[in-house]
C-alpha cells in the first residue's frame, strides 16, 4: 500500500495540499488513505505586514484560518479609517500535525508557536470566543472605553510623537474625539491630540 499524499511548498511560496476538506470532515476528523487526520488550532506568527498575504495563501490552499481585523481611525488622514489586524503578526490556523512543515515554510510565515518541539495547540474555547466577536467580513467591533477627564487632571500620552510624556488635561474638543493638553515639559505649549492616544 502506497504512502499517503503529502503537502509540498512550491517555488512561489504557495502551499499545495489535498483538496479542501468539507466542514463536517474538519469538525469530526477525516480518514484518507489509512491516515487519520485530526486537525487542531495553532497560533502562527507571520513576518511583519504579511498577515493578509499568509491568510490568502493558506485559505486558498484549503486551510481554516482565523484572521480577526479592526477598523481604526487613521492618524495620518483625518476622517478615514484603516484596516489593521486585531493581533498584529498572528493568525489562528487549523491543521493536522503532519502538515507542520507545510505551514512553517509557507512564504510570509515566521514560525509556528511551539511549546518545546511541539506546536502549542490553541483551546477551542479561545477560537469560539474570537469567532463570536467577528462579523462575516472578519471584523471585530471594539467598544470604546469611556474616559471621564476633569480640567487640571494629569494624564500620560500613550501614542504618537509625544508618547510617554506627562500632560495636564485642559478641555475636550466639541467632536469629543480630541482633547487639548498642556505639556508638563513645556508649560506654555498646548497640544491637541486624539482622545484614544491617552493611556487608560
Amino acid at each position: 500500500m502506497g504512502s499517503p499524499n503529502r503537502s509540498y511548498i512550491m517555488g512561489n511560496g504557495i502551499p499545495m495540499r489535498r483538496a479542501p476538506r468539507a466542514r463536517a470532515d474538519i469538525l469530526h476528523g477525516d480518514v484518507r488513505g489509512g491516515l487519520h487526520l485530526d486537525p487542531k488550532w495553532y497560533l502562527v506568527k507571520t513576518k511583519a505586514l504579511n498577515e493578509t498575504r499568509v491568510h490568502k495563501r493558506l485559505t486558498g490552499a484549503g486551510y481554516d484560518v482565523l484572521f480577526p481585523k479592526i477598523n481604526r481611525k487613521s492618524k495620518r488622514h483625518r476622517g478615514l479609517f484603516e484596516t489593521r489586524p486585531l493581533f498584529p503578526t498572528y493568525l489562528f490556523v487549523r491543521f493536522d500535525g503532519d502538515e507542520l512543515k507545510t505551514i512553517k515554510y509557507t512564504h510570509g510565515v515566521a514560525r509556528v508557536i511551539c511549546f518545546g518541539l511541539e506546536p502549542q495547540e490553541v483551546d477551542e474555547e479561545i477560537i469560539a470566543a474570537v469567532r463570536a466577536r467577528m462579523n462575516e467580513e472578519g471584523f471585530v467591533k471594539l467598544e470604546p472605553k469611556k474616559v471621564t477627564l476633569s480640567p487640571g487632571q494629569r494624564v500620560k500620552i500613550g501614542e504618537g510623537p509625544f508618547a510617554g510624556l506627562d500632560a495636564i488635561f485642559v478641555e475636550e474638543m466639541p467632536d469629543r474625539e480630541r482633547v487639548v493638553l498642556l505639556l508638563d515639559a513645556v508649560s506654555s505649549y498646548k497640544l491637541t491630540i486624539e482622545k484614544d492616544s491617552l493611556e487608560r
